[in-house]
C-alpha cells in the first residue's frame, strides 16, 4: 500500500435553529459532503490493495472509506398545550408535559469487493480487487439482509489474473452498506409538591423507538461461499430500549 496517500474533500451544510417560543424549540442540520482519497480503508470491509497493478493515483482514487454523503440531524422539544392553563387537579396531572427527541439519518459508508490470496505485484499484500464483469452493479446499496446477494451477485465478478489491466478491475469503495435511521424520544414532566418547594420529575425515555435495524457489511470476498450475504449487525447498532426515570428534589 502506498504511503503517498492523497485526499480530496468538499461539502456544504445547512442549519436551522428555532428558539423556544410557543412551547417549541428545535435545531436541524443537513450536511452533504464528498470525500475521496487513494488509500483510506478498513480491513473488515476490504482494503483492495491500492497498488496491486503498480502505483497509479487514477486507479487508486475513489470514495473514502468514511465517505458519508448525507447526514441529517434534528433535535428539539415541545411543551404539550393540554391543560396548560388549568390550575386544578387535571392541570397538575395532565398539564406541563414535554416531549423531546432526536432524529438522525445518515448515509451508509462504502466498502470494497476483494479477491484475497492474489498478490499481483509481490508486495506481500494479497487482497486484490477482482475483475468487474457487470458494471450495472456499481454503486449498489447493499443494506438489506433479504436482498443483499441479489444486489451483489457473484456472477458480476471474477478473480483477477496476470494480464488484467486497471480498467478491468472493480473500483475501490464502489458499494455502500446500511446507513443509520434512528429516532430517540422522551416524555417528561415536573410535579411541584405543595410543601417546601420540593418537586418530583418523571421522564420516560425511548432509544431507537422504531427499532430500526442497522445491518453490517456483507461478505466482500468473492471466493467465499457467503459472498454478498449480510451475517450481522453494525457494531454501533442498538435495539430499542425503553426506560423510566424518576427523581425527587428537595
Amino acid at each position: 500500500i502506498s504511503n503517498d496517500a492523497e485526499s480530496w474533500y468538499d461539502g456544504i451544510e445547512f442549519s436551522w435553529d428555532k428558539r423556544f417560543t410557543h412551547g417549541l424549540q428545535f435545531q436541524a442540520a443537513y450536511t452533504y459532503s464528498n470525500s475521496e482519497d487513494t488509500n483510506s480503508e478498513a480491513t473488515a470491509v476490504g482494503a483492495g490493495d491500492s497498488n496491486q497493478n503498480g502505483p497509479n493515483s487514477a486507479y487508486s482514487r475513489a470514495k473514502s472509506r468514511f465517505h458519508t454523503p448525507h447526514r441529517f440531524t434534528l433535535n428539539g422539544s415541545y411543551r404539550l398545550p393540554f391543560f396548560a392553563d388549568d390550575r386544578g387537579f387535571a392541570g397538575q396531572v395532565f398539564g406541563g408535559w414535554m416531549i423531546s427527541g432526536v432524529v438522525r439519518i445518515i448515509s451508509g459508508t462504502p466498502f470494497t469487493i476483494t479477491s484475497p490470496s492474489v498478490d499481483l505485484d509481490f508486495d506481500g499484500f494479497s487482497e486484490a480487487r477482482p475483475v468487474l464483469l457487470d458494471p450495472s452493479v456499481l454503486g449498489a446499496h447493499v443494506d438489506d439482509r433479504d436482498t443483499a446477494q441479489a444486489m451483489l451477485p457473484r456472477t458480476a465478478f471474477r478473480p483477477v489474473t496476470f494480464g488484467d489491466t486497471i480498467e478491468d478491475l472493480v473500483p475501490r469503495n464502489a458499494f455502500y452498506g446500511d446507513g443509520l435511521r434512528n429516532v430517540d424520544l422522551a416524555l417528561s414532566k415536573v410535579f411541584r409538591l405543595p410543601w417546601s418547594g420540593d418537586d418530583v420529575s418523571v421522564r420516560i425515555e425511548g432509544f431507537n423507538v422504531f427499532n430500526q435495524k442497522q445491518f453490517g457489511f456483507p461478505t466482500t470476498d468473492i471466493n467465499s461461499p457467503t459472498f454478498g450475504a449480510i451475517n450481522g449487525m453494525q457494531t454501533s447498532y442498538s435495539p430499542r430500549v425503553i426506560q423510566f426515570v424518576m427523581r425527587y428534589r428537595y
